[in-house]
């Protein structure tokens, strides 16, 4: 294994930051790379963003490597001596070993340049609310480097330490946030008949399974509570107001937008029933993440070239990535990296294998090469 990578990699574990925050990150990173010999980059790309350029001798075409700088908000409880220092953060989804992947591929660039085109390695902030590759998009120094083919990876815990799982048609499916507030008139608990309480509404819908399940025979959709609260704790008043957060799921993206604003009508109907007000925002979006199965087919390839187990990854992950924007937007795949038997994403005690960044630079400089050989495809 590769000691100087592990060592990054367990330096910004220490130090994981929320999304749109991630500016010790950035600035660890944009360290490191300055000790590569590349030939440029640019930081404070759609936030806290960094990119970094290897140019091949010939022209070519431009590849974009995706990696994430954030961390999400979970108190870590792994009992590591590497473990989070900042509270109520921890690098539970692996982005820690995906930027030490991609260091590990500037590093190689830095000492084998592409034979031809240009290779972009971008560290994107905020991937877990769905806003960072969007901003990435966005900026207007992002025309600098318009990607032809976009490639990333995410760790997949359950499959085989370092197995190359590769989409069929969908990476990961596309999701969103729906904050519902409800507010009507408290009274007194005993004559809850004198007010407007959100109860009879937040009742029918946990159990409007045609409203928030899968239709029968219907694409694949799915409706998850995360939060609920109906007034303030005690025994003396019936609540007037209630908050209501559900995370939707789907593969499809406008299917998902039909079912959100299904839900969105019904509630509003069913609160005017019963003189309640209703307010609902739509956040964290996250389009689904298509591939290209041209180049799916072509990382296959290369992948299998070097040694690396490859599988197909038939059905898509319920979680979101929004490496989907890229996609939708330029030909390219993401790829699942087996992480072995663990502990799932965004639990307390996940910890990103060191074993796995080995094959996932592995994985990226053969993508590289294949694409970028000294003689065009």
């Amino acid at each position: 294994m590769d000691d100087e990578l592990i060592r990054l990699r367990h330096e910004l574990h220490r130090i994981p930051e929320a999304s749109g925050q991630e500016i010790k990150t950035a600035a660890r990173v944009a360290e490191w790379l300055g000790g590569c010999d590349h030939h440029g980059m640019v930081t404070d790309v759609g936030g806290h963003g960094v990119a970094v350029f290897f140019d091949g001798p010939a022209t070519g075409e431009t590849l974009l490597f995706r990696a994430d700088l954030d961390g999400v908000p979970v108190a870590e409880m792994t009992g590591s001596p590497y473990a989070s220092t900042h509270k109520g953060l921890a690098h539970a989804c692996g982005h820690d070993g995906h930027m030490a992947i991609l260091c590990g591929l500037a590093r190689t660039l830095s000492e084998v340049p592409p034979a031809r085109g240009r290779v972009v390695l971008l560290f994107q902030p905020a991937e877990e609310t769905g806003a960072g590759a969007d901003a990435v998009i966005q900026d207007p120094r992002f025309q600098g480097f318009i990607p032809d083919r976009v490639f990333s990876l995410h760790n997949l815990p359950g499959k085989p330490l370092g197995q190359v799982c590769v989409p069929d048609r969908l990476f990961a499916c596309a999701s969103l946030g729906m904050d519902i507030h409800l507010s009507g008139t408290p009274s007194h608990a005993a004559w809850p008949e004198h007010g407007h309480s959100p109860m009879p509404i937040v009742q029918a819908l946990l159990s409007d399974e045609e409203l928030l399940g899968r239709e029968q025979g219907g694409p694949f959709f799915m409706t998850t509570v995360t939060h609920l609260q109906m007034g303030s704790p005690g025994f003396g008043v019936s609540p007037g107001e209630a908050r209501i957060q559900l995370t939707l799921r789907a593969e499809a993206d406008a299917y998902l937008d039909y079912r959100m604003s299904l839900i969105k009508k019904k509630m509003g109907e069913r609160a005017g029933l019963l003189g309640l007000g209703c307010e609902v925002m739509v956040t964290n979006e996250f389009p689904g993440t298509p591939v290209d199965p041209e180049v799916a087919a072509e990382v296959v390839e290369a992948a299998s070239r070097v040694g690396l187990d490859v599988a197909s990854l038939s059905e898509p992950m319920r979680w979101s990535e929004d490496f989907g924007w890229f996609t939708h937007r330029y030909p390219g795949v993401m790829v699942g990296l087996g992480a072995g038997e663990g502990p799932q994403l965004h639990n307390a005690d996940y910890n990103f294998p060191d074993a796995l960044i080995e094959p996932g630079v592995v994985l990226f400089s053969a993508i590289v090469r294949h694409f970028l050989r000294s003689t065009p495809m």
